[in-house]
């Protein structure tokens, strides 16, 4: 059996073995562990902001954006003491892109003592004023009750308003909830198949996989062996290797010749 996994969630699919020329059936099973709503890497997030300043005038706007350009740097340079020292004071102020990183320095615990209280206090401020990464990671707080009373529910809300944004990680994360089910949420494909079809048309590898499989398996639709093809070797072209044994076995099918 087989464990799926990225760097920064843990995404699971065991898959079953094959009998050639009699039965051709991916088992898939959707292990959900602690770890599987791991929010977005902190290191990662610089890259998600990109502000305007065409209507900001005056002295204030312009040290603001001096200061978080500087703390920018220092997040980068890795000197988070100095960067949470001038996210702090940004983030006080209504900066929204200061508020997404401070708590991200909070949730890691980078230059300050790891705390899921103000982790979720900054990624809440930040998350309401649209940004759709602070979105995703407040859902994983409140599906793993960091800083907050577990809630299911809430999570699944601020999911969908950042996968609505684009953000893919939230849209695989609500492929894994309707596919597997989880507390009051029953088992629905054609809802995973939706949410791991936009995750996968945003380039995620391990959508891109599971949305192979359940066209392979015909769960929830007639097998279509040609959208599994298409959608595995996508997966694979991303560095899955997964994908790469699922088309190969998925090649000694009878029908895959035409989709050649």
């Amino acid at each position: 059996m087989l464990l799926l996994k990225t760097e920064f969630r843990v995404k699971s699919l065991q898959i079953s073995t094959l009998y050639h020329d009699f039965l051709f059936v991916f088992f898939m099973l959707l292990f959900l562990s602690s770890f599987l709503f791991t929010p977005q890497r902190a290191l990662a997030s610089n890259s998600n902001f990109k502000v305007s300043f065409v209507d900001e005038v005056g002295y204030a706007h312009k040290q603001q954006r001096t200061n978080f350009s500087q703390a920018q740097i220092a997040f980068e340079n890795q000197d988070y003491i100095y960067s949470a020292r001038l996210l702090t004071a940004l983030a006080e102020n209504g900066h929204v892109q200061a508020q997404y990183l401070l708590a991200t320095q909070y949730d890691a615990g980078l230059g300050v003592d790891k705390n899921s209280f103000l982790s979720f206090y900054w990624y809440e401020k930040a998350a309401r004023a649209g940004v759709h990464a602070a979105q995703h990671n407040l859902a994983v707080a409140y599906a793993q009750g960091h800083g907050i009373t577990p809630d299911l529910h809430k999570a699944i809300i601020w999911w969908k308003r950042a996968a609505k944004a684009g953000n893919a990680d939230s849209q695989y994360n609500l492929g894994i909830i309707y596919a597997g089910g989880r507390d009051a949420i029953k088992p629905d494909l054609e809802k995973a198949l939706k949410w791991w079809r936009m995750a996968a048309m945003n380039g995620d590898a391990i959508a891109q996989f599971n949305l192979g499989a359940l066209y392979a398996n015909g769960i929830g639709m007639s097998s279509r062996t040609c959208e599994a093809s298409r959608w595995w070797k996508k997966s694979a072209e991303n560095g899955f290797v997964q994908a790469e044994m699922a088309l190969a076995v998925l090649e000694t099918k009878n029908d895959y010749d035409i989709c050649r």
